[in-house]
């Protein structure tokens, strides 16, 4: 039985790799999520769009965008890699605010709660969003019956995906952007389609509307006369562009010209060992371009994959004082500072400086451990056997544990502890 494959429009380094999910990594890249918050601010106030909306983005060579459930919006890096300027990515935004605006994912609930043991966001992504999959077989058997999947497909109807298309488009044209990139973007698609062999014929049994029918919908809505193109944004999405195609090995280079090409060779020649022109190309944007403040951050991850940590932690400090809720570098800067060669005061400003990454990443073991290290080191034994259990939650049942915490926070005269007790319970 063919599996009726979606298709997609407009849908389709500081990169730390902290978690797993299924067959993707999550990406946690401060100036790419901002940047994405940036584009999603300017399509929800053109459509008085008032709900907030969690931006993920995911290790992924497809060109993807996706939306699942609590309004979580799902982006790829091959989707940032691949969209000609910051114009299409935003299409691509925006006809997922399209299927949130028109509650697609709310109409499709009964179907969506019999899948609703997926706890995999690549699995979940498979039938719940708009995206290009290499392989759309791998739920095949393990998840639900072909049957079933197929029928889920068909529960997402074409007249909701061109709903969204037409979402978007109305957000182009409300913003007066031009609709070029977006049918480059397209075209980039349809020819990823067609290397896999998923001809006209074939799009007709998806529930997306086919190529020649999307580009239509560009060229109905496309009216704009003038145009109000960014140059600071395509400027930054330019350089998010350049970083993503180099941690991610991506060889296409064609697209990026001038000074995005030397921030790419920059990151290949450290990934390869060259630290020497490394630097050299990094040093040279960050005197072209001082007020950009993320290549700092670039430069400190460079130095830090060289070993050289007490350099990289002064650019991060720099990038901190600019963006003080960069969690990711606070999350380095953490890991490595020698807080030996601090003194006792300079220890306990920084463990509490710190403890906010116990919220923020919950199940991370090197800075539980790291935090275990310290405590015992300062005496804070209530802390350590805080620790001591969120460290081993396998071995205790949820109940037990939230006890265990609720006893120390009774009897801990440490507010700060108190606090981080109460976050971690809530």
């Amino acid at each position: 039985m063919v599996l009726k494959y979606k298709l997609i429009i407009f849908t389709c380094v500081s990169f730390i790799f902290l978690s797993k999910i299924s067959h993707s990594s999550q990406i946690f890249d401060y100036e790419t999520e901002i940047f994405l918050k940036k584009l999603l601010l300017s399509i929800k106030s053109v459509n008085e769009f008032k709900k907030e909306i969690k931006i993920h983005i995911i290790k992924d060579s497809n060109p993807n965008a996706f939306v699942i459930s609590k309004n979580n919006l799902i982006v790829s890096s091959g989707l940032i890699e691949q969209s000609p300027d910051y114009v299409a990515l935003l299409a691509v935004l925006a006809h997922e605010v399209g299927h949130l605006e028109y509650f697609h994912l709310e109409k499709r609930q009964d179907t969506i709660e019999q899948f609703s043991k997926i706890n995999m966001i690549s699995n979940l992504a498979l039938i719940t969003g708009s995206l290009l999959s290499e392989e759309p077989q791998m739920l095949g058997g393990t998840i639900a019956s072909q049957a079933n999947i197929n029928n889920f497909y068909f529960s997402f109807s074409r007249e909701q995906e061109r709903e969204a298309d037409i979402y978007s488009m109305k957000t182009i044209q409300n913003l007066n952007l031009s609709s070029d990139s977006i049918k480059e973007l397209l075209k980039i698609l349809e020819k990823n389609a067609l290397n896999k062999g998923y001809n006209e014929d074939y799009q007709k049994f998806s529930t997306h509307p086919i190529f020649k029918e999307r580009y239509e919908i560009i060229e109905n809505n496309s009216k704009a006369k003038i145009f109000n193109f960014d140059d600071d944004l395509e400027n930054e999405f330019n350089f998010i562009k350049a970083k993503f195609m180099a941690y991610n090995n991506n060889l296409n280079i064609i697209s990026l010209k001038e000074d995005y090409r030397i921030l790419y060779e920059s990151i290949v020649s450290s990934t390869s060992g060259d630290l020497k022109n490394s630097l050299k190309n990094i040093n040279f944007l960050i005197n072209k371009y001082p007020k950009y403040i993320f290549l700092l951050e670039t430069k400190g991850d460079i130095l830090r994959s060289h070993g050289f940590l007490n350099e990289s932690i002064k650019f991060y400090e720099i990038v901190l004082d600019n963006y003080p809720n960069n969690k990711y570098i606070k999350y380095k800067i953490f890991l490595d500072t020698n807080f030996e060669s601090l003194s006792k005061i300079e220890q306990n400003n920084f463990f509490h400086d710190h403890t906010n990454l116990l919220i923020q990443f919950p199940k991370n073991k090197y800075i539980i451990n790291k935090f275990i290290e310290i405590a015992i080191n300062l005496d804070k034994m209530d802390w350590v056997k805080f620790f001591n259990i969120i460290n081993q939650k396998n071995k205790y049942k949820t109940t037990e544990i939230k006890e265990k915490l609720i006893k120390i926070s009774e009897k801990t005269s440490d507010k700060k502890l108190k606090k981080t007790i109460y976050n971690y319970l809530n």
